[in-house]
């Protein structure tokens, strides 16, 4: 028998959502898009403007999603899969963002890699029509994999023959990036929008009080964890937000480029908080491939596009070791008092660099 669970709901969710200055309008909004539920909360004293701001967001994300999508026969990353490995001239956009999955899959030797798309395929997650592929399939299907294999010159894409790529595990965080740049630009006093799995934050006062965030306990809706940021971009990636169930096993979406099967990780969530909407949905999935060690490994060695060391959250896969970046305990990260005595916090001092 097989049971299918999807998650749309977002896994960081906000507990202070915007301030509630009796002269200021909040525009609440929502819609779907990108397989999951969006939801759009703008503050702002001109109710006209608040409301341009939400519209402007939702008009970008249904462009972005036909620019970027895997299965619309018009995008440019269809007709880069469809291109018998001949270049394909595609727009600015969707060059520079193929350009930069494959210099972040470099960073992180590979754990995240938008060519595995022939292995989200072979698994149903793109069709939702699931499966448990055979190991001689698997095998045939992993040849095409390999961020090495694209290559990217100026706005001409050309993949190895056979190959496809799915944008899938970065383009929440380019959408997240043209979100924040609309509430910038529409200069807003206030904006919070919730792109599944991905957390938007915005404010136009830098005396304005922190947004606070707290992060769920995986496979429930509680809140295990609350903690504080301006920091524009919150994402989190864990196997319980999408999977299905055949035979009495669990398979999840996070497919590991090095074996062709739903990552085993010894994480069950990972958050990753920084300036980058791109970078941080691409590392969180590679992450969670890593595994702990490698990712604290990646985390002391690299800073992210800001020259920054990035602020994280890491639960394990026992549920019993949390990861914390120093900078977030130091700005009042707090564990649930239920939680107390099930997990124990490692601080993670991010001024070694």
């Amino acid at each position: 028998m097989k049971r299918i669970c999807s998650i749309f709901l977002c896994v960081v969710f906000v507990l202070l959502l915007l301030c509630s200055c009796a002269r200021t309008y909040e525009k609440s909004d929502e819609m779907f898009a990108l397989d999951t539920i969006i939801t759009f909360k703008v503050s702002d004293s001109d109710k006209e403007k608040a409301d341009a701001t939400v519209e402007k967001c939702k008009d970008e994300i249904k462009r972005l999603e036909k620019l970027l999508s895997a299965t619309d026969k018009n995008s440019d990353v269809y007709k880069i899969n469809h291109s018998d490995s001949k270049p394909v001239l595609v727009q600015n956009e969707t060059a520079k963002l193929i350009k930069s999955a494959c210099e972040i899959s470099k960073s992180c030797d590979g754990a995240f890699d938008i060519s595995v798309y022939p292995l989200v395929k072979l698994w149903g997650f793109d069709s939702k029509d699931y499966k448990v592929p055979t190991k001689i399939e698997i095998d045939d299907a992993l040849q095409y994999v390999n961020y090495k294999d694209i290559n990217v010159d100026e706005n001409l894409v050309t993949l190895k023959k056979g190959m496809s790529i799915d944008l899938g595990g970065i383009a929440k965080g380019y959408i997240g990036n043209r979100f924040y740049s609309i509430l910038k630009e529409q200069n807003v006093e206030r904006g919070l929008i919730n792109l599944g799995g991905m957390i938007i934050l915005y404010s136009n006062n830098s005396d304005s009080d922190d947004f606070t965030l707290g992060v769920e306990y995986p496979d429930t809706s509680e809140v295990f964890a609350t903690f504080k940021t301006k920091t524009p971009f919150t994402v989190t990636s864990g196997a319980y937000q999408r999977f299905f169930e055949e035979n009495g096993e669990k398979y999840h979406h996070i497919i590991s480029p090095y074996t062709g099967k739903p990552s085993q990780s010894d994480i069950s969530s990972v958050t990753v908080i920084g300036n980058d909407g791109v970078e941080n949905d691409a590392l969180s999935t590679a992450f969670y491939v890593m595994g702990v060690d490698k990712t604290l490994d990646y985390l002391k060695t690299h800073k992210n596009k800001s020259g920054q060391m990035y602020s994280f959250i890491m639960l394990n896969a026992d549920k019993t070791e949390l990861y914390v970046s120093s900078d977030l305990v130091e700005n009042g990260f707090l564990l649930e008092q239920k939680f107390e005595n099930e997990i124990n916090i490692n601080v993670i001092d991010m001024m070694f660099v």
